[in-house]
């Protein structure tokens, strides 16, 4: 018989680790349950809930201040190049300015104009060329003739 149906199961100390038979609720070597407690208890949950909470807090205060930081030198930088770019306007300025009233003021040079010339329509022969009319120029005036007045019988 391999086995005997009365025989204690083999069991293993969760204390000292060693294997016995003992049918007991106590291990015979060191008096150690081999049964282990329960699991987690509640209390253990919020002490570690509140542990996670603490070190994120802390993990989220130490970002913000280096990020305040950074912020703060990067908007110094800034203000930096700004201030030395208007800096350098007011001396372009200042210097233009200074540059005029030292100099004579320049007279503009009259750019030359062409005058359209117009020129005649070439004729051909037999074909009989336009005799120029008298036009009235705008603006001119001209005297009226006088015209007898009319006599109406009734």
């Amino acid at each position: 018989m391999e086995g005997s149906v009365g025989a204690p199961p083999q069991r293993v100390c969760p204390k000292c680790a060693r294997i016995s038979w003992a049918t007991g609720p106590q291990c015979p070597y060191c008096t150690a349950r081999f049964r282990r407690q329960a699991g987690v208890s509640p209390w253990m949950l919020a002490l570690m809930a509140l542990a996670v909470l603490v070190g994120v807090a802390i993990i989220m205060a130490i970002a913000a201040v280096q990020i305040n930081n950074e912020l703060d030198e990067r908007v110094n930088q800034v203000n930096r190049e700004i201030d030395r770019n208007f800096e350098q306007i007011r001396a372009d300025v200042r210097r233009e300015l200074q540059a005029q009233q030292a100099a004579p003021p320049a007279t503009p040079t009259p750019v030359p104009t062409t005058i359209p010339t117009v020129e005649p329509a070439p004729t051909v022969e037999g074909e009989p060329t336009a005799e120029p009319t008298a036009t009235a120029t705008p603006g001119a005036t001209a005297s009226p003739t006088e015209t007898p007045d009319e006599i109406i019988v009734p």
